[in-house]
């Protein structure tokens, strides 16, 4: 078998020789470089293919990030592990959001570990997507292949070995506490407790006492002592949902906490130590919140050793259909199937609850109709005819007739405002949009390339690539 072909790009020449002697006693051929410079020469040239490059992310004259982009144009195939010794853990979740396949730390002191993931590489594409898609499904959270969320559990799996805090941030109903619980069931700690709590859900009187406990009588109706979530948690998980809607006087405490490890009961005096791994949620944008003093910024900081948004229902459609099997298959044994017209409805649907919502109307359709197979008629009427009322049947497809967007809507909204003529619109990019749009912005579109075409409505209807009837329908006009 041909040995593999490492490439080793560090400015310190201890480490290039390091990995240059652990390779090759693993049958590996090693070229190393030791600046940016270097490793552009290496990629002009006629070198052969790398099967595996290790960066480092620092160097005198270039950034990791940008060789990483650079190996990536120039051979695909290379797998890429970013080596960093300077604690920028956010930037190796960048880079593998970029094309990474892992990143190292520096200094490699466990050796077991650092061949584990060097190795790993080869075991298989993808880090063996299959199997972690099955541990995710164990958690409750199900998407398809080639789903945005399959990138995100990449990184969430190799976060959840490192001993950092994370943020997870994504809109109402898309599977927060899922992605926590996930985290804390691959992470080292998953034989300790996780234990969660709503921020906004307890009235701000009650959720220091909650985070914290208290003492017999620290308060009235404090008739025995009682450990806080912190306590209760210790060594494992703490998921602090809703972050953004805690009060300002938990937030300072929070910070010291998380600073310090150390906390008092309520009403206490003794010191107690506190060893959690934090992971916090928000649908807010704590960013912004804290640029606008709504949120502590330094809380934030700490809080958010590194970021994971997850990404809306609207944004990964073909994740629909696995989520409603998934869902049906486990709440009714298999017994109920979906038809696919509804199916096709449920995917072109906005979904502002995203899988929250999806899971409840596709619940309360096969409770209420006690159908085997759920169909369009028994869906609710806003995602069969959507905003713009009932609509009537086209000579389109079921999800030209009946699905709107309302990304197309933003779209149309910021398109129409700008329009100078017809021949501005680039009609192949609306091509689909068009035909799912709230009623009154797609006429206001049409409105205007029926005032560039002199009302020829056949003419319109070719430059929108839609039927002439269908074009009639759009504007409301009996054929």
């Amino acid at each position: 078998m041909n040995p593999k072909q490492v490439l080793v790009v560090d400015d310190e020449v201890e480490v290039t020789s390091f990995f240059s002697y652990f390779l090759k006693a693993k049958q590996c051929d090693v070229t190393v470089a030791h600046s940016g410079k270097a490793v552009r020469h290496l990629l002009a040239g006629d070198s052969f293919p790398f099967h595996l490059a290790l960066i480092d992310l620092k160097l005198p004259d270039a950034n990791g990030l940008e060789l990483l982009s650079a190996i990536k144009a120039r051979q695909p195939a290379c797998e890429v592990i970013i080596m960093t010794g300077y604690s920028t853990i956010k930037s190796a979740v960048t880079a593998i959001q970029s094309g990474a396949r892992d990143y190292l730390e520096k200094p490699f002191d466990d050796l077991d570990s650092l061949e584990q993931v060097i190795f790993s590489v080869w075991d298989g594409p993808g880090g063996l997507p299959d199997e972690l898609a099955e541990t995710a499904a164990r958690f409750g959270i199900i998407y398809a292949a080639g789903s945005p969320m399959a990138k995100v559990l990449s990184v969430a799996d190799k976060l959840a070995k490192k001993a950092i805090n994370v943020l997870i941030e994504g809109e109402t109903g898309t599977g927060k506490e899922l992605m926590a619980r996930f985290l804390h069931g691959v992470s080292a700690r998953s034989q300790h407790p996780f234990v969660g709590i709503n921020c906004g859900a307890i009235p701000e009187t009650l959720l220091e006492s909650e985070l914290f406990g208290h003492e017999k009588g620290a308060f009235t109706g404090a008739v025995k002592e009682r450990k806080g979530i912190f306590e209760l948690a210790n060594n494992g998980t703490l998921f602090l949902d809703e972050i953004g809607e805690a009060p300002p006087l938990i937030q300072v405490k929070l910070l010291r906490v998380i600073e310090t490890g150390e906390y008092m009961r309520v009403g206490g005096e003794q010191t107690l130590k506190s060893n959690v791994r934090f992971i916090a949620a928000t649908n807010r944008n704590l960013e912004r919140e804290a640029a606008s003093s709504r949120f502590r910024a330094d809380l934030l900081y700490r809080l958010e050793g590194v970021k994971l948004t997850i990404p809306p229902l609207r944004e990964r459609p073909n994740d629909i259909p696995a989520i409603v099997h998934a869902f049906l298959e486990k709440k009714f044994g298999g017994a109920c199937r979906v038809d696919p017209e509804a199916m096709t409805l449920l995917q072109h649907y906005e979904w502002p609850g995203n899988v929250r919502q999806l899971i409840n109307v596709v619940n309360q359709a096969v409770a209420i109709h006690d159908c085997a197979v759920l169909k369009p008629e028994h869906l609710p009427q806003p995602i069969v005819c959507g905003a713009g009322g009932p609509r009537e049947k086209t000579d389109g497809p079921p999800a030209v007739q009946h699905a709107i967007e309302q990304e197309a809507v933003r779209f149309v909204q910021n398109v129409v405002g700008r329009i100078g003529s017809v021949d501005d619109i680039d009609f192949a990019q609306l091509l689909g949009r068009i035909r799912r749009l709230e009623t009154e912005v797609g006429r206001q579109v049409i409105a205007k390339g029926l005032a560039e075409t002199n009302g020829d409505r056949e003419l319109l209807s070719r430059k929108l690539g839609i039927s002439k009837r269908t074009l009639r329908y759009i504007l409301n006009e009996k054929d």
